[in-house]
């Protein structure tokens, strides 16, 4: 949305607190007194910084409470969990809410960026085209959090009854964000695509390991959500293009020794999230064979995010484009799951 930073009057971050936790600020209004910090913001977890236009009398927030304050912002705009208004993401739909299938999700940025600023589309942006999505989903939102501290945010709505369907979206940071953790350093000079898996320290698979537990935890959840009985819809991500200087993985593959737009640096992260998306195919397959009477539904991304087009300038989620395709299958799993009449 454009900025109206000329007609927009000065606000004291006092009366900026008070009238974001009340739901009281525009879009209009939250573009001016926010903006994206890019010196804070990590993978998966924008930051935001204060404009001029807000007046701190001597207060120093920091980023973490500005952020909060923007969330909390922007949520207000959002439908909530328990209710069936019209939804206010940037993708929008004209089909009557009520005539929708409700779908719960809850999942790092990949559901839930920043509705405003230069941030691309999101997986449920996308879905809410055609389904009833409450935001509960938010971008930093980690694996192991969302199923132990902040457990809550999933069961309760899926205990009032009005899902049948939850789609999830976690591990991102394991997977596209560790680059720089899991990957070996080049001190050789060969190039073969062939050798990726090589340079994929087994230190990554202890981390998928440890996510793949959460995703037991989250499952164990969802079984004790009897009525109705809901089905978990799980996705792996896709082979994200790594870009010379790109901050996330394209940097850090320069830091080990690799040229980012060789073959080679793209199989390796390919191995990687091919590596998780095994592991996560597997669970569910295994969750499904061990608890006939519930349903996980694996959700493979790949084919979706392709090519550079298919992917957001910062590597790691898809651009508006991709997000159309990612969302497509996603759409197309629920769609299969719902009992015809």
């Amino acid at each position: 949305m454009p900025s109206s930073r000329a007609n927009t009057p000065l606000i004291s971050f006092s009366d900026l607190q008070r009238r974001a936790t009340s739901g009281d600020l525009t879009s209009r209004e939250i573009s001016d007194y926010f903006v994206p910090d890019d010196t804070k913001t990590k993978p998966f977890a924008p930051a935001f910084k204060l404009t001029d236009l807000v007046e701190k009398k001597g207060k120093r927030p920091t980023t973490k409470t500005v952020t909060k304050l923007y969330f909390a912002a922007e949520a207000s705009t959002m439908p909530s969990s328990g209710s069936l208004s019209a939804s206010s993401g940037r993708a929008r739909s004209t089909t009557a809410a009520a005539a929708r299938i409700r779908v719960l999700a809850e999942g790092d940025s990949w559901f839930r960026l920043p509705n405003l600023f230069s941030y691309p589309n999101d997986l449920v942006d996308v879905l809410r085209k055609t389904y009833e999505i409450p935001g509960v989903a938010m971008w930093g939102a980690e694996i192991g959090d969302m199923v132990t501290t902040q457990k809550n945010n999933y069961l309760v709505p899926l205990g009032s009854g009005l899902y049948h369907h939850f789609i999830f979206s976690g591990g991102g940071n394991d997977v596209l964000a560790s680059v720089g953790e899991h990957v070996k350093r080049r001190t050789a000079p060969g190039t073969n695509p062939g050798d990726a898996n090589t340079f994929v320290k087994a230190s990554f698979n202890t981390a998928i390991g440890q996510v793949i537990g959460h995703y037991k935890t989250l499952s164990g959840h969802v079984r004790s959500v009897v009525n109705p009985k809901v089905t978990l819809y799980v996705h792996g991500y896709g082979h994200s293009r790594p870009r010379p200087g790109g901050r996330y993985i394209g940097s850090k593959l320069e830091a080990l020794g690799f040229d980012p737009a060789s073959p080679l640096a793209r199989k390796i992260v390919a191995a990687m999230v091919d590596r998780f998306n095994a592991s996560l195919k597997s669970f569910a397959s295994a969750q499904n064979a061990s608890h006939t009477s519930y349903k996980i539904v694996y959700v493979n991304l790949r084919p979706a995010l392709t090519g550079m087009a298919d992917w957001n300038d910062d590597e790691i989620h898809p651009s508006d484009a991709g997000a159309e395709k990612a969302a497509a299958i996603i759409s197309e799993k629920i769609a299969a799951n719902i009992p015809s009449v």
